[in-house]
């Protein structure tokens, strides 16, 4: 059995982080309120379980209180959203509580010599699969959850005289419980990342171009809104590059579709490894490519669109036994206030339009005034 869980690739391992800690919250919650009832119950309950040590029952409580605290606070700050630790420590508290709980009792009764070592069995069954439950991450929070307590609880047993062949019997069937309770939240979270990564393979389907890999224009809208309503809120600047393929209708035609497909790949390729980390680029459509550049002013923005010209136009692309030598033209525009999204990629289309008219392969910036012809070949 691996320590680690399943491989999540890098792109998604935010998102899956994500994942599992509104997964470790809805567990956190159901955890506590069941811990919080049953250990209520089982308090209170000694006639119904023909158990007759009332004069442990202050001592028992004693012992069951921590898990009744932690279940309690988990609670409390899950309805109440004041508490900002992760679910994560709270199922950890709430197991390493259980697991003191049902390991201290289980020395009052040997040690006192008290009838019910039946019942504390039967909770020893259930808490060793409550506890592995509980252990969302897997392997490696079992061994916190059950290494650390059974070796206090060995060390307890040989401090107060214990002798382990009045204890090994007492455990066989709650072993056999956790590793059957590891078993199965093993394959259930191995079918919950499987889930996981299917839907995020079908997100990323839907959102990138397939041929290039980059994002396709109903994926960049978000962004976009997003970093508009940002610049309105907080008076930053963003901007976006529209690129267009100088003359590619003829690349298609003169070398075959196939090669085609290969330069707009190793365009995308170039593009990107152009952009800082923060930059978005997107397939805008046919060979038409858009950029947005979050916190990014006019000036800073044609500096970026030269370096993406440059890194189209300083070398040719191998498509086969073919060097095209392609270049591209770009047109520049800048957030202004009283913006909508719609009006900046209009004029980001106007300055296009001049690059093409001024000859193709440059950059131009957009003029204030709103302009809106089309940007052909």
């Amino acid at each position: 059995m691996q320590l680690s869980g399943p491989s999540i690739p890098e792109k998604w391992q935010s998102a899956y982080d994500e994942h599992l800690q509104a997964l470790e919250g809805k567990v956190a919650v159901v955890a506590a309120w069941l811990l919080l009832v049953t250990v209520v119950i089982y308090q209170f309950s000694h006639p119904l379980r023909n158990i007759h040590s009332s004069e442990f029952l202050g001592l028992e409580f004693l012992f069951r209180s921590p898990v009744i605290l932690v279940s309690i606070v988990t609670l409390l700050g899950h309805y109440s959203g004041r508490f900002r630790w992760p679910s994560r420590y709270f199922l950890r508290v709430m197991g390493l509580s259980v697991m003191a709980m049902i390991l201290s009792l289980l020395l009052l009764y040997l040690k006192t010599g008290t009838s019910g070592l039946y019942q504390i069995s039967n909770g020893l069954v259930i808490s060793f699969f409550g506890v592995s439950v509980l252990a969302v991450r897997g392997p490696k929070e079992w061994m916190l959850l059950f290494l650390l307590p059974l070796a206090v609880f060995a060390g307890a047993a040989i401090y107060l005289d214990i002798p382990f062949t009045g204890i090994l019997p007492l455990f066989f069937d709650p072993l056999m419980m956790m590793v059957i309770g590891m078993i199965v939240m093993e394959a259930l979270r191995r079918v919950l990342t499987s889930e996981f990564e299917a839907r995020q393979t079908l997100g990323e389907m839907a959102a990138t171009d397939q041929l290039t890999g980059l994002l396709n224009r109903r994926a960049i809208w978000p962004l976009l809104n997003h970093e508009l309503q940002h610049a309105q809120r907080a008076g930053t600047p963003f901007s976006l590059i529209l690129g267009d393929l100088d003359l590619f209708k003829k690349v298609n035609d003169t070398y075959g579709h196939d090669a085609g497909d290969l330069v707009l790949q190793e365009t995308a390729r170039r593009l990107e490894g152009a952009l800082r980390r923060q930059d978005a680029l997107c397939r805008w459509g046919g060979e038409e490519l858009l950029v947005l550049l979050p916190d990014t002013d006019s000036n800073g923005a044609l500096e970026v669109a030269e370096k993406l010209r440059a890194s189209m136009a300083d070398s040719p692309i191998t498509a086969g036994d073919n060097r095209i030598h392609q270049t591209i033209s770009l047109g520049v525009a800048s957030f202004q206030t009283g913006d909508a999204v719609d009006a900046v990629v209009s004029r980001a289309d106007e300055a296009l339009y001049q690059a093409k008219h001024k000859g193709r392969n440059r950059a131009e910036m957009a003029a204030a005034s709103e302009a809106a012809p089309g940007a052909g070949d």
